[in-house]
């Protein structure tokens, strides 16, 4: 079993993951800000999403076949670089026929230089969780507070894409200074770059699909959520963005712990994620929606964390297990927002989150399934 990694250098790649986060957090939210601005439907709108799901899977499966062929550093250099140029490309898009590539491109480098960093993170067992937890915690964090820029931006009468085109500039050069010096990681030694689908695979897969499923549902559209009970845009620009902060808090805590025993804190998750959905389908009061987004986010932090935890643990080692939980994060972020605009559309918001709970269900099911013998961590 390898030792731990310095304390300096899972610093180091953990606010590497997080600038990422940011740089993606401003993408992801900015999708329905580009709505408006082409006057697109919410289905169409989420074609940016499908571009940005296909790049995830088909970049995680690429990224195998070489991945151990040169030293770590350069590959997330190469990372870094799409995602410059794949986020000012998208903040000078004219149509959806250019923003619908550079967020391809923006998501291809998220993986270069993500898949990475996380396979980097989980080498130690023992520590695996804990900087799971830490890593994607600070990273949902900066992810929550790059819209909050942008709105608070939008108060002041500063455009959207100006405000994400100059902080992915700065980010991106800092990010490509303080990339840390590292060696090629040993490449494993069976079916280098070869995936086996067998059934601990797909059930990671799915994992993940499921968890990251009932994350991006739960802030796809907030902001349309919010507008059509009753907030005006400019405030609910801002509020839409609040739920995201409870995700990361939920993962920094847990990221303090020594221990974790998972079975307790999905426990915790079931009840809060229940509560928090219930409170949006039952009520048409703003309040008591942002109330019930903010719950229901605490639940679903620790979720995709616990998901990647164990992918990392993988019988085929963390870089095909990282890109299995990857894979399922790709096709989730294709297949989320599209089920949740087409259904919010044709029957309403309360529909949609209902969908969640029966999301749950069956996140639950795999979960017992994986970590049926891992009480503790």
């Amino acid at each position: 079993m390898p030792e731990a990694l310095p304390r300096k250098l899972v610093h180091r790649l953990v606010l590497l993951n997080s600038m990422s986060s940011f740089l993606m957090g401003s993408l992801g939210f900015s999708i329905q800000l580009i709505k408006r601005d082409f006057e697109l439907t919410r289905v169409i709108a989420s074609w940016h999403n499908i571009g940005w799901a296909a790049a995830l899977v088909f970049m995680s499966i690429l990224l195998l076949k070489g991945t151990h062929r040169r030293p770590a550093h350069q590959t997330m250099r190469i990372g870094w670089g799409f995602l410059i140029v794949g986020s000012v490309s998208y903040c000078l898009s004219p149509n959806i026929y250019f923003s619908v590539p550079a967020v391809i491109i923006t998501a291809s480098g998220s993986v270069i230089a993500g898949n990475t960093i996380s396979a980097i993170l989980t080498t130690h067992s023992k520590t695996a969780l804990k900087n799971m937890f830490r890593s994607t915690g600070v990273g949902v964090l900066l992810s929550a507070v790059a819209p909050t820029i942008i709105g608070l931006a939008t108060q002041v009468e500063i455009p959207w894409r100006v405000t994400m085109s100059v902080t992915a500039l700065i980010i991106g050069t800092v990010a490509l200074i303080i990339i840390p010096e590292l060696e090629a990681r040993p490449a494993p030694a069976d079916k280098a770059g070869k995936i086996t689908w067998d059934k601990p695979f797909l059930y990671i897969l799915i994992f993940a699909f499921l968890t990251i499923t009932m994350e991006i549902s739960l802030s796809s559209w907030a902001l349309d959520l919010l507008t059509e009970r009753g907030t005006q845009v400019k405030i609910a620009v801002l509020f839409a963005t609040v739920s995201p902060y409870f995700v990361a808090f939920s993962r920094i805590y847990l990221s303090v712990k020594d221990t974790h025993n998972v079975h307790r804190i999905w426990n915790f998750s079931i009840i809060a994620i229940t509560t928090g959905t219930l409170l949006i389908i039952f009520t048409n009061s703003p309040t008591l929606t942002l109330a019930g987004l903010v719950i229901a986010s605490a639940g679903v932090g620790p979720c995709a964390s616990i998901s990647i935890a164990n992918a990392s643990g993988s019988d085929q080692g963390a870089d095909r297990g990282i890109a299995a939980f990857v894979i399922g994060m790709g096709i989730s972020c294709g297949v989320s927002p599209w089920i949740m605009g087409f259904i919010s559309e044709n029957f309403g918001f309360a529909a949609a989150y209902g969908t969640i709970l029966f999301i749950l269900i069956f996140a639950t099911y795999f979960f017992k399934a994986i970590n049926r013998a891992k009480v503790a961590l």
